[in-house]
């Protein structure tokens, strides 16, 4: 039998982690018309600019901009071998991918800047509060946890999971940003 303590407890977490998703959720509000998107991760190796391309196939250039770049200092550095090989069973080519680093330009570029852990939040708040109050959860458009964990050095099996859980929180991110800023008609 599961203690009252405990229930108290795992109901503390979940709310903390659901007004998490709400408030990133809640930043698609605040975009303006033609959203600039930047999604970051530790290194720009895997998580970031698989989400990158994901966001691409599912939104449109004309209306979109989407962008990927890391918060570590590690610059043109190719996406490890084995994570592209499994990526491209979800359709993404990153074999030509080579990391490149958030600047103060680029976090000021981005109207919402999308993270994948706690660490990158934390090292977010390196760019100001600015760049904090646009960023937002990839994790909270999918239904797992808020925090998409680094397949950096994973197996193949983590690997497949961890761009499982990218392409379903970009597919669910890109339906509500297009159900937000649908087409501009086209000239009669």
């Amino acid at each position: 039998m599961i203690s009252r303590r405990l229930l108290t407890r795992i109901g503390g977490l979940l709310e903390g982690a659901s007004e998490e998703r709400l408030r990133s959720r809640s930043r698609l509000l605040t975009l303006p018309a033609y959203p600039r998107i930047l999604v970051v991760c530790h290194g720009n190796l895997c998580r970031s600019p698989a989400t990158e391309l994901f966001l691409k196939r599912r939104l449109p250039s004309r209306r979109f901009e989407v962008s990927s770049a890391g918060l570590s200092h590690q610059e043109n550095l190719p996406t490890p071998s084995d994570f592209v090989r499994e990526a491209r069973a979800f359709g993404l080519d990153l074999s030509g991918h080579r990391s490149r680093t958030v600047s103060p330009l680029l976090a000021e570029w981005a109207d919402l800047i999308l993270f994948m852990d706690h660490t990158n939040r934390n090292l977010l708040l390196d760019f100001g509060e600015g760049a904090v109050r646009k960023s937002a959860w990839l994790g909270a458009w999918d239904f797992g946890p808020l925090e998409i964990s680094d397949p950096f050095g994973g197996t193949k099996t983590v690997m497949r999971q961890i761009l499982d859980r990218l392409s379903r929180a970009s597919d669910a991110l890109a339906r509500e940003l297009t159900a937000r800023f649908p087409a501009e008609p086209g000239p009669d």
